[in-house]
């Protein structure tokens, strides 16, 4: 069994001989049913520390996507109800070391993703993506964390999909805001759809909009978006889960709110490699854009799962254990400032992702550190980046297990929270 790299013997022995320099907090969920509070420290010796602070079991039995707002110092909780058949959505404030429940509401069935909207007049609203095949929505009070719900959209399909066994029905699996802040878009990996909907910025109705077709048989997971340094562009970047590719889109408006459209432009292998064989059963789980590089060029980092084979094992983060880790992947590609149409996109490298199922992972403020959610290994484990480059270095700087299957990891980096 893998320990903790920072025991609490060897974490008091760090401490006798160096202060903390600084300290950041994170939130872990899990489907274990916890919220994890962790503190990440730096130490005057340059190493890290990540110690548990707290573990709230208000987001039971199956905590699956937190949702943080750091300015109003809010956290929202999705259960996915996988053992009793719906979901609950829990908001909390945060505290200093805990956090205080606010509101804890029965919702359709499994929620998996969500994401904040802020209206004209500073109105928000939690879109949340149900995997059993639906779309609510929530008015959110910024001060309280109380919520009141909206809208409800369920869909529907007229015939399974080309891999039945995973699209035998509509599975939204996540939801985001544009960059123009006007649509929520969410990929469904059941229907093959990328599903658009506007929000009218004062009164929070959302509208559905033409739907947009991919690949069949692609199962979309999780896209990001990004604009051109000049904002003369706008690209979309969507992992297809069943099919383990990573697709980029052009992305134009259509006029009076009317939607968008998408048109493909690159296709390739989630994990950067056309080796097929070598990362055989390969699932995609998350997908972001990290901060720029010095040069401007952008980056995209992609979480790969269930594919250890086609990655070496990486050395035990416990410096007494000499035995080796199976190691899923962490994906960089580079999206050059310079190109003319912004068009171009390359891959990078591969990086370890710290063992199995990296099914979530972030990356702080400043780009220089990915916490990873590890869901079969139950751990969280922070690397730096390399802010130069953007590669994600092969030596964990921290980690922490004993989480159960962790589901997603967010930083809370609000200034009490950093200098405490």
């Amino acid at each position: 069994m893998l320990s903790n790299s920072f025991t609490s013997l060897a974490f008091a022995a760090l401490v006798a001989t160096s202060a903390t320099v600084s300290a950041t907090r994170l939130f872990a969920s899990s489907y274990a049913g916890t919220i994890t509070t962790l503190d990440l420290s730096k130490l005057g010796n340059a190493s890290y520390s990540l110690a548990k602070l707290d573990t709230n079991n208000g987001c039971a039995p199956n905590a699956s996507w937190l949702e943080i707002d750091v300015k109003h110092r809010n956290l929202f909780c999705l259960d996915e109800g996988m053992t009793v058949g719906n979901g609950t959505l829990t908001s909390f404030k945060i505290k200093d070391k805990t956090l205080a429940p606010v509101n804890h509401t029965v919702i359709p069935n499994a929620p998996v993703h969500s994401a904040l909207f802020t209206g004209s007049n500073g109105t928000q609203l939690l879109a949340v993506a149900h995997y059993a095949w639906a779309l609510t929505t929530w008015k959110i009070n910024p001060g309280s964390a109380a919520y009141i719900p909206v809208q409800h959209f369920n869909f529907t399909m007229m015939k399974a999909g080309p891999v039945p066994d995973r699209q035998a029905a509509s599975h939204p699996h996540q939801v985001v805001v544009d960059p123009m802040n006007r649509f929520l878009v969410v990929p469904d990996l059941g229907a093959d759809l990328i599903r658009i909907f506007y929000i009218d910025p004062k009164t929070l109705q959302v509208t559905p909009r033409p739907s947009i077709n991919v690949t069949a048989g692609s199962g979309p997971r999780h896209g990001v978006f990004h604009t051109s340094a000049d904002k003369s562009a706008v690209h979309y970047y969507l992992l297809g889960e069943l099919s383990s590719t990573l697709t980029a889109y052009t992305v134009t408006y259509l006029p009076n709110n009317g939607g968008m459209q998408m048109l493909p432009f690159a296709t390739g292998p989630a994990t950067g490699h056309a080796n097929a064989t070598a990362f055989a059963g390969n699932a995609p789980s998350e997908i972001l854009l990290a901060p720029p590089l010095p040069n401007g060029d952008a980056q995209l980092l992609v979480s790969n799962r269930n594919a250890t084979a086609g990655f070496p094992n990486m050395p035990n983060p416990d410096p007494k254990n000499v035995t080796a880790i199976a190691s899923d992947s962490l994906a960089s590609f580079i999206i050059p400032a310079n190109s003319a149409s912004g068009k171009d996109i390359g891959f990078q490298g591969l990086s370890p992702a710290g063992g199995s199922y990296p099914r979530h992972f972030s990356v702080n403020k400043k780009g220089d550190l990915v916490a990873v959610g590890l869901q079969n290994s139950g751990r969280v484990v922070v690397y730096k980046r390399c802010v130069k480059t953007g590669m994600v270095c092969d030596k964990p700087v921290a980690d922490i297990e004993g989480l159960g299957g962790v589901s997603s990891v967010v930083w809370d980096e609000a200034e009490e929270a950093l200098d405490r």
